[in-house]
């Protein structure tokens, strides 16, 4: 057990490593909301207005100075909160590893231990996400609609998908200043999406009974389109559709953009140097704890246009 008593309570840089490249492909809370990089765990932050898309009189006389626009910025608050999860590791098994096997076979269990709790860790991040994206409670009143009855997409022969999303294009690009570039959509939006004969005419010499990803954005002229696929258990062990049957039209930061600055509906904030993984020993196990301190927070309500309800 030398190894054990070694690692003690202290961080480890290989685990934690780990930790820091988790990606699981299930999970798109990180490529529908911005990461912003903060070094406490409560502070403020400034939301440009929109004097950027002013048309100024900028002509100058010689000797004069050029005219002075001032940025009106509005102060918010964010709030990052700990999670912390551990994974015990119990000493037999960690004996009958390195009795039966190799010392790989221990980092194994470990690294098993670690990307369980990165699992638990991801599911709540983007449950987190999910709550804000795809809530109609951060939407501004003319920036989100809900189908009922024929008009949802479920109803093949009344709705109007496109149209739908191209009412919210409009919308949303009316207070934004610009059209969104990304779509969000559930697994049960996308579903009914996907196979609507009205969108299925829009497929030009295609051999598939349905809509592609790359389909959609031709047909959409939307660039960036993503598929909330993810499940979650309840404590009762019933599996739920994270993503539900919503879809959202939001503008993301292209490559050169400082999200800070940009017309983004909702960041996520992360404290440096986190997340961080630490071994515990305790009298029967070894402990594996993931700790992240994080905050997802809406900026603004009219940045982005929500369609909800859209399958019966």
């Amino acid at each position: 057990m030398g190894r054990i008593a070694e690692l003690t309570g202290s961080v480890d840089p290989v685990l934690t490593k780990l930790a820091i490249g988790y990606k699981n492909p299930k999970f798109i809370a990180d490529l529908v909301v911005p990461s912003i990089p903060v070094l406490t765990e409560t502070g403020t932050f400034f939301k440009l207005g929109k004097e950027g898309f002013l048309i100024y009189d900028a002509k100058r006389a010689y000797g004069a100075e050029a005219r002075k626009i001032f940025t009106k910025r509005e102060s918010d608050t964010y709030a990052c909160y700990e999670r912390a999860l551990e994974h015990p590791l119990d000493y037999e098994e960690i004996k009958r590893a390195q009795r039966y096997g190799t010392n790989f076979d221990v980092i194994n269990l470990e690294q098993n231990a670690q990307q369980t709790v990165s699992l638990a860790q991801a599911v709540a991040k983007e449950k987190a996400v999910a709550d804000i994206l795809f809530s109609g409670t951060y939407y501004a009143i003319g920036n989100k609609a809900t189908l009922t009855g024929n008009d949802q997409w479920s109803v093949k022969a009344t709705s109007d998908p496109l149209g739908d999303i191209i009412t919210g294009i409009k919308a949303a690009r009316a207070d934004m200043g610009v059209e969104p570039n990304t779509l969000v959509m559930g697994y049960l939006a996308w579903d009914a999406f996907r196979n609507h004969p009205s969108v299925l005419a829009k497929i030009k010499n295609s051999k598939n009974n349905f809509v592609s990803i790359e389909d959609a954005k031709e047909i959409t002229g939307i660039p960036n389109i993503v598929v909330g696929k993810s499940i979650y258990s309840t404590d009762a062990g019933v599996f739920t559709d994270l993503w539900g049957d919503n879809a959202a039209l939001i503008y993301l930061p292209t490559q050169g953009e400082n999200a800070k600055g940009v017309t983004v509906h909702t960041v996520r904030f992360n404290v440096k140097g986190y997340p961080i993984v630490r071994k515990y020993a305790n009298k029967k196990t070894l402990d594996i704890e993931e700790t992240q301190i994080w905050g997802v927070k809406n900026i603004d309500t009219s940045y982005g246009y929500l369609i909800i309800d859209v399958v019966a």
